[in-house]
Formats: structure tokens, C-alpha cells, sequence
């Protein structure tokens, strides 16, 4: 029996320092708003799992101390919408901060959302490099690049000025030529 035991402590010990390959191997593409699709009720497992890494993901590497405070958890001030795209494989979930249900100031951060790209399993991949409400680009394959811009020139010269001459002063047009003293 302790031989039993001694395996299954070495065993759980390897095990446990080796290093897990990553579950996801490949580029994350993000969706636009065309490619983006909601994945609708009821939740699918993985999607669920994905909502829960995502959530985790956030609250582990909130900056902010005080965030979450007048909440009985983190999780409670924080929201999740699941949806796929055009990476075949994982979800992209929104994790948005609302605190409807906590005590306190509902709204606690100007941009309160992020996007992360999560496997089914729940590990989380990327988070969306572009941020809270910021536009992706819109990417189409059949564009043409824009056109360069003009080649710049030197200006023109301005025009010579005509020589003016000087306008008559005092009376001239209304008066019939006499000169009285």
C-alpha cells in the first residue's frame, strides 16, 4: 500500500510541474460588426465556460482596488455576452462592468467593458488589443489601396501687383472745373 501511495505522490508530482501546452494554437482574427454572431439562450457548455474564463480573467488582472466594492463577490458587478466570429474554435466574450446590483455608484469606469477571445474549455486567448469602444478598421479584400496623395509643388508666385493710381482728393468729380477763391 505505501508503494501504492508513493506512486500516485510521484505521479501527482510530475504532473504537476510540467508545463501544460496552451489549449489554442493559431491567430486570433476579431470579429467586426458583419462577423460578429450572438450566441443565443440556452447557452451551449462551452460558451458558458468561456463566460466564466473570461469573468476570471478580468477580475484577476483588474488594476483597480476599490472596483468591485459594495459587491458580496466580483462576479456580481460583472456582466457577460457571448458571441463567435470568424475564428473557428473560440468565443469572444464581452465582460462589461455593471453594477446595478452592488451598493454604490453604478457607474464606476468610463469605458466599463473588454473583449477577450476564450476557448471552449474556459482559457482565455487574447484580449482585444483595440480596447473599449474603440472601431475596428473595416477590412475589405476587393478595395483598392487609397490613392496617393498629390505630389506636392512648389506654390506659384503671387501676381505682380498693377501699379495703382492715386484717386483725386476733395471735389474733383462735382465740381465744373472753375476754381473760385
Amino acid at each position: 500500500m505505501k508503494k501504492v501511495c508513493a506512486l500516485f505522490g510521484f505521479a501527482v508530482m510530475a504532473t504537476g510541474c510540467s508545463a501544460r501546452a496552451p489549449a489554442w494554437k493559431g491567430t486570433v482574427e476579431w470579429p467586426d460588426e458583419q462577423s460578429a454572431k450572438l450566441v443565443g439562450q440556452p447557452l451551449e457548455g462551452g460558451a458558458v465556460l468561456a463566460a466564466a474564463g473570461a469573468i476570471r480573467e478580468l477580475i484577476r488582472t483588474n488594476p483597480y482596488p476599490h472596483l468591485f466594492e459594495g459587491c458580496s463577490s466580483p462576479e456580481q458587478g460583472l456582466v457577460a455576452v457571448v458571441f463567435t466570429g470568424p475564428t473557428e474554435g473560440l468565443y469572444y466574450v464581452r465582460v462589461i462592468h455593471d453594477f446595478v446590483r452592488c451598493r454604490g455608484a453604478r457607474f464606476r469606469l468610463l469605458d466599463g467593458w473588454d473583449v477577450y477571445a476564450v476557448t471552449p474549455q474556459g482559457e482565455v486567448v487574447a484580449k482585444d488589443p483595440l480596447g473599449p469602444g474603440e472601431a475596428r478598421p473595416a477590412a475589405t479584400p476587393d478595395a483598392a489601396p487609397p490613392p496617393a496623395p498629390p505630389a506636392q509643388e512648389a506654390p506659384a508666385p503671387p501676381p505682380t501687383p498693377e501699379p495703382q493710381v492715386p484717386a483725386p482728393t476733395g471735389d474733383a468729380e462735382r465740381s465744373g472745373g472753375t476754381v473760385t477763391e
